[in-house]
């Protein structure tokens, strides 16, 4: 592809060019990318104004891209025009969104798209959907806040430069990588922020899932409005839609009687037991008994299954699909080591990690076992969001461990102070274990559980954020490690 045919087509959104050479329109380009660690010589680098954009900037020249195309003010970086080709354009989405339907257009049509959205529970509904549609013979990739996911639910490794929802840019060239393999479906996640940025614009879902809403990421939106209404886009990008009725924010969407509730006044409804859901489709009555544990699951899983009944498939097949599938890693998982047993849950939201303990709770008391619990105040998101977390902490626990984690340059001192603050008035020093680090609240639970405990671990299973660097962590792993080196049988 030449420069001319991208000029051409972004050509309404160029505000000024530093194009050097007479035969620079001439000049073939090989790829296209968001992300320096991709850039290779020969490829244009998108690049969107931010605080640190300067820095990508000077990283990017060294690698000798084709052209720059950005939307920082025209000029911005006048003192490089002699060492680099750059274009300056008004809108980063709308320029992004012609250039990828020009280089992946033809990815981009040979597959379908669902996307599901909501505050909480969007990672399992989605791997749960693909997982069903797995089971009935498509060949299913998932994208979200575990990674890319193929078809036998193995990670391949793509670079993320966002959590969660891929830049516009690292999307294309997943959805590129499925399409030469002949993929049906993807499955993504579509986080508010991502829908705000418009960064799967260029999608056409043949489905939009709507599971919950409840406030987050209000740091970056700064009002409920904003924030709703950035859910409600995913609606206008998609050909149906599937709605929580319990959620009222989301009415105003429903446009038909296909929708889903606890209640008895829609047409798919579900109830949640211990053990096993039952569904009604209409008039007619079923139950699943699913493989695994954990309630808040079960919702999910219910959602899943009338997502699949949405897109037109036979309800029993669809059951006994869902009587086989197992949750994504991490997602109430019990596992148990020596003595010791574990519950393994990446809930990291107010609500989720409420529903998270109030299931654990249910499943000690069903097996006559203590349950301790570690909840996480986590530096990257704000105290707003930790004063949510602690109010809605269950009274009841046995212990309940308070540790700080992806602390970033915060205090991990004062988020342990602050968690305390907010915590109901039943736990005080009698109950209360407090650890500044995850691995640190991990050794503290252990510390305190014997064979009639269970310990249910919440929060952000993941390698974290610390003072500017990156710190490997797997919770399972570094139970088995600390174990086996402390000889804690």
């Amino acid at each position: 592809m030449k420069v001319t045919t991208v000029l051409k087509t972004i050509e309404a959104h160029i505000t000024a060019q530093n194009l050097m050479g007479d035969n620079q329109n001439g000049k073939r380009i090989q790829g296209i990318t968001s992300m320096y660690q991709n850039l290779e010589a020969g490829y244009i680098f998108m690049l969107k104004a931010s605080k640190n954009s300067d820095k990508y900037f000077r990283k990017a020249i060294g690698r000798h891209p084709a052209l720059i195309i950005t939307d920082f003010k025209a000029e911005t970086f006048a003192d490089f025009h002699d060492e680099a080709d750059i274009l300056y354009i008004n809108d980063f989405t709308k320029a992004s969104i012609s250039l990828i339907n020009l280089f992946y257009g033809e990815h981009i049509e040979k597959m379908k798209y669902i996307g599901v959205t909501g505050t909480n529970g969007k990672t399992t509904t989605s791997h749960f959907i693909g997982r069903l549609l797995s089971e009935l013979g498509y060949r299913v990739a998932t994208v979200g806040t575990l990674g890319v996911f193929d078809g036998e639910y193995e990670r391949v490794a793509f670079p993320h430069s966002t959590p969660t929802t891929p830049m516009h840019f690292e999307f294309a060239e997943i959805i590129k990588y499925f399409s030469i393999r002949e993929y049906d479906y993807i499955i993504y996640e579509a986080t508010s922020i991502a829908l705000d940025q418009g960064r799967t614009d260029f999608l056409r879902n043949d489905l939009a899932v709507f599971i919950n809403f409840s406030p987050e990421h209000l740091d970056y939106h700064r009002t409920m409005k904003r924030y709703l209404e950035a859910k409600l886009s995913l609606a206008a990008l998609s050909d149906e839609i599937l709605v929580n009725m319990d959620t009222p924010e989301y009415w105003v969407i429903a446009k038909d009687r296909y929708h889903f509730s606890e209640h008895e006044d829609t047409y798919y409804r579900y109830r949640t037991e211990i053990d096993h859901i039952k569904l009604h489709v209409g008039a007619d009555h079923y139950e699943v008994r699913p493989g695994f544990l954990g309630e808040h699951n079960y919702i999910n899983l219910a959602t899943s299954i009338f997502a699949l009944l949405k897109l037109g498939h036979d309800i029993d097949v669809v059951i006994g699909a869902a009587e086989k599938i197992t949750p994504p890693v991490h997602r109430f998982e019990l596992f148990s080591q020596d003595r010791y047993d574990f519950i393994l849950d990446f809930a990291h939201t107010p609500i989720a990690i409420k529903e998270s303990i109030t299931n654990a709770m249910k499943y000690a008391e069903k097996v006559g076992k203590k349950l301790i619990v570690m909840v996480t105040g986590i530096g990257l998101r704000g105290d707003e969001k930790i004063r949510m977390t602690m109010e809605l902490v269950p009274e009841g626990l046995y212990y309940l461990v308070l540790a700080a984690e992806q602390v970033g340059y915060e205090d991990e001192e004062r988020i342990i102070r602050m968690m305390r603050k907010y915590l109901p008035d039943s736990y005080d020093d009698t109950n209360i274990i407090t650890a500044l680090s995850r691995q640190e609240g991990i050794v503290q639970a252990v510390d305190y559980a014997d064979p009639e405990t269970i310990i249910l671990l919440t929060g952000i299973n993941e390698p974290q954020h610390y003072r500017g660097e990156i710190i490997a962590h797997d919770d399972k792993q570094f139970i088995l490690q600390y174990l086996k080196k402390y000889n804690r049988r």
